[in-house]
């Protein structure tokens, strides 16, 4: 019996520490890459004030369409 406990805390051992290691991978993953962004933003302001944003007033208009598509085609199920 205590060889069945013994070899459950193991592999609970095991799987966190393997589930904690790949969790601190994916972040410094996610940080490098901000930090590599930032620094292409940096080196090529231009590129980045092309890109833009979308105004707020076409966001809404678009999801005013989505909305109103989803409310016909439920209604059309109803």
């Amino acid at each position: 019996m205590e060889q069945l406990l013994q070899a459950g805390l193991n592999v609970t051992a095991i799987g966190m520490g393997v589930v904690f290691v790949l969790l601190t991978l994916l972040v410094g993953i996610i940080r490098g890459m901000s930090a590599l962004c930032r620094m292409l933003e940096a080196a090529f302001p231009a590129a980045a004030a092309a890109a833009g944003r979308a105004s707020p007033t076409m966001v809404n208009q678009e999801l005013v369409g989505v909305i109103t598509a989803a409310i016909a085609a439920h209604r059309k199920r109803s």
